[in-house]
């Protein structure tokens, strides 16, 4: 009897601490029916914005460009094959980067410039038919450097230094 009566009790422990780890079905219920609505909001608003963007737009005549427009490019950096370039147009900057034809953040395709290409410290830009090029001025230093043949850089001058005769003593 004591072996029947240790087994019970070894089995109403196990029973007791697989009760820990079991979750209520009633309050489990509540929160997958959350879940669940959470999901079902997150999949229409995804189906949503995929139906839009794949709706056919029409498109708007092409933006063409003023002949007053100001095209300046103002910096130039980057290593060849990724070259970003910051132009002001009318006096607003816009990045390009090479390989992507908008600006950074162009909320408005239709009237932005796009980028044709980058080559030789120039940018070329189209809008509708029109195709506008800025360069980089070289600047008064640069283009004097550029005329004359390079010299040698000056040595640096260096402290005395003190070297003991050989065998003595300093």
């Amino acid at each position: 009897m004591r072996a029947t009566e240790r087994n019970g009790r070894f089995a109403m422990a196990m029973a007791a601490v697989l009760s820990l780890f079991c979750v209520p079905v009633n309050a489990a219920e509540g929160e997958l029916d959350k879940v669940r609505e959470m999901l079902r909001i997150d999949t229409a608003r995804a189906l949503a914005a995929e139906r839009a963007r794949q709706a056919p737009v029409t498109k708007a005549a092409p933006a063409q460009a003023r002949r007053g427009d100001r095209v300046v490019l103002t910096s130039l950096y980057g290593l060849k094959g990724a070259l970003h370039a910051i132009v002001q147009v009318n006096g607003e900057p816009r990045l390009y980067r090479q390989g992507d034809e908008l600006p950074r953040g162009a909320t408005d395709a239709a009237r932005e410039y796009r980028l044709q290409r980058i080559d030789d410290g120039c940018v070329y830009l189209r809008k509708g038919t029109a195709v506008r090029s800025a360069c980089i001025l070289p600047s008064a230093p640069g283009s004097r450097m550029a005329a004359e043949p390079p010299r040698a850089a000056p040595m640096p001058a260096m402290p005395p230094m003190f070297v003991p005769p050989l065998g003595g003593r300093p």
